[in-house]
């Protein structure tokens, strides 16, 4: 399926406007795994930008002490820069998520470059589990509706002084254009700094 994402977002890719920052997201939901399986386009020099922040912000995350189940869990730079920039939610403000345990939440596939732009594909599971039995074993994952709601807010603080190229406010300088797959006809919706969440239409 992720070859299907990918085969899509280029056909669309030619028709997006093209604001100072712009990213496109393709979203597919795979009921078998339950997870939600992610295209990501971005440009390569945001590609650069976006990996040298993550990580410096891994480097500090392993340094730190830190508790949880998801610390023993190896993350990749990617994983990270989802884990602080993207969040998935039932709920309809979409809060940010933890980000060491969001990022844990994204399984990393692979890039692919596509002239100026690579695509990024990754997974984020929304499986859940029972409590462990007495031996400690946990039971099956308990099947799941994909969550309704997304916030992105990659290239916030740059966008809020980057001026657009059409004079619009600073905050217009960039946006992320989220395509959910799956519709006769796929349904997008449009993340800027201004409006961070979006509802995701999933299909029936």
């Amino acid at each position: 399926m992720i070859s299907a994402l990918c085969a899509c977002g280029i056909l669309l890719s030619g028709v997006l406007m093209h604001p100072t920052r712009e990213t496109l997201c393709e979203l597919q939901w795979n009921d078998e795994s339950q997870s939600i399986e992610i295209a990501f386009r971005l440009s390569l020099g945001d590609e650069e930008r976006l990996l040298k922040e993550a990580k410096t912000r891994l480097q500090r995350w392993e340094s730190e002490p830190t508790e949880g189940l998801d610390t023993n869990v190896k993350l990749k730079p990617q994983q990270v820069a989802f884990g602080r920039h993207m969040t998935f939610s039932n709920d309809e403000s979409c809060p940010p998520a933890e980000t060491r345990s969001n990022a844990a939440q994204f399984r990393w596939i692979g890039r692919q470059e596509e002239g100026i732009h690579v695509w990024w594909f990754l997974e984020y599971s929304s499986a859940k589990t029972d409590k462990t039995n007495g031996d400690g074993a946990t039971s099956k994952p308990v099947t799941s509706k994909p969550p309704t709601y997304v916030r992105c807010d990659l290239f916030a603080e740059a966008a809020r002084t980057t001026p657009h190229p059409n004079g619009h406010p600073p905050h217009d300088a960039f946006q992320n254009t989220f395509i959910v797959l799956g519709h006769p006809v796929p349904v997008s919706a449009v993340i800027t700094p201004r409006e961070p969440v979006a509802k995701l239409q999933w299909p029936e």
